[in-house]
């Protein structure tokens, strides 16, 4: 028996994780088994913990990316799920992730072949930051991750002009016209009906582009703050830096899942869990020049008020 297989691509910030923690629920209300890989940059658990208590079992690959950084992690997980009429892999593929090798991995292992059943790909785009990142590699990345998509879904259209919407549409068309753009609620009809799914264009992987990791990640261990100061200093931190997510304690009961993206126009995201043993403070930088140095420096200084001017410590 073989088993789906579905890759949640998009680039760093998409929405890739908010977009599998909407998709949980309906699938095990439909009686479907999701398995859930994650691969991210050092700390894949700060994105599992969000997933926790959706009912899916969670395997994270804490590599660089699974393209080419630990494809046999990836392999060695894929194996071990366990085979079943209703078993569905949900993969979220790093945000720098090489399409065309992930999929050439997926495709020609040998050890995959009797296992692996229809792979589907949907890309999440964020429309406001389409095609404005500043490194080429970036633009090439986030542009081949719509070149193999099966499904494309936009994001956070509302932060971009109609102006930056119109070429989005235009590009996502020539980029490739076969895929198809739903949302969220037809994306979930299509994973529930089998027959459906089954029509859906596979990835296409002719033309690879070529790849690079121009990004350095650092982790950081983050005081204990309170919520007003930790929003604070996430919008003070420089926006070279691409991504920003992790977990803070803002009291001893209290935790916060938290994110940033490069976007000026985007407020960083944050949201509160109650503290549960095993939750380790944790904070992830992903950009071209990340400087641990910089980044521990600034939970060090105070920080000014941005409407008072007052200095504010980041210690409770």
């Amino acid at each position: 028996m073989r088993i789906p297989i579905v890759i949640v691509a998009g680039f760093l910030g998409s929405g890739k994780t908010t977009l599998i923690r909407d998709l949980l629920p309906p699938l095990l209300a439909e009686n479907y088994r999701p398995y859930v890989i994650l691969n991210d940059f050092l700390n894949a658990a700060i994105d599992a913990h969000t997933l926790q208590g959706l009912g899916a079992e969670i395997k994270t690959l804490a590599a660089g990316c699974v393209c080419c950084d630990d494809a046999s992690s990836l392999i060695r997980a894929i194996l071990a799920v366990p085979r079943s009429e209703n078993s569905m892999i949900i993969m979220e593929a790093n945000g720098t992730t090489d399409p065309f090798r992930l999929l050439e991995t997926l495709t020609l292992t040998p050890s995959l072949r009797e296992m692996i059943g229809k792979v589907t790909q949907i890309t999440v785009i964020n429309e406001s930051r389409w095609g404005k990142r500043w490194l080429p590699g970036d633009k090439l990345t986030e542009r081949a991750q719509v070149r193999t998509a099966s499904i494309v879904t936009l994001n956070r259209g509302d932060k971009a002009s109609e102006k930056q919407r119109r070429r989005v549409g235009e590009d996502l068309a020539k980029l490739n016209p076969h895929a198809r753009s739903f949302d969220r609620d037809d994306i979930v009809r299509l994973l529930i009906k089998k027959d459906l799914m089954e029509k859906l264009p596979v990835p296409e992987i002719a033309n690879p582009v070529a790849h690079q990791h121009p990004h350095i990640a650092v982790q950081v261990e983050p005081p204990m703050m309170s919520e007003e100061k930790l929003r604070k200093w996430l919008i003070d931190l420089p926006r070279e830096i691409i991504r920003i997510k992790g977990l803070a304690r803002i009291s001893e009961t209290e935790m916060v899942y938290f994110q940033r993206t490069d976007d000026p126009l985007e407020a960083p995201r944050l949201m509160k869990c109650q503290y549960q043993q095993g939750m380790a403070p944790a904070a992830v930088f992903i950009g071209p020049g990340v400087d641990e140095e910089t980044i521990r420096n600034s939970l060090r200084q105070p920080l000014i008020h941005h409407r008072t001017g007052i200095p504010v410590s980041l210690n409770p």
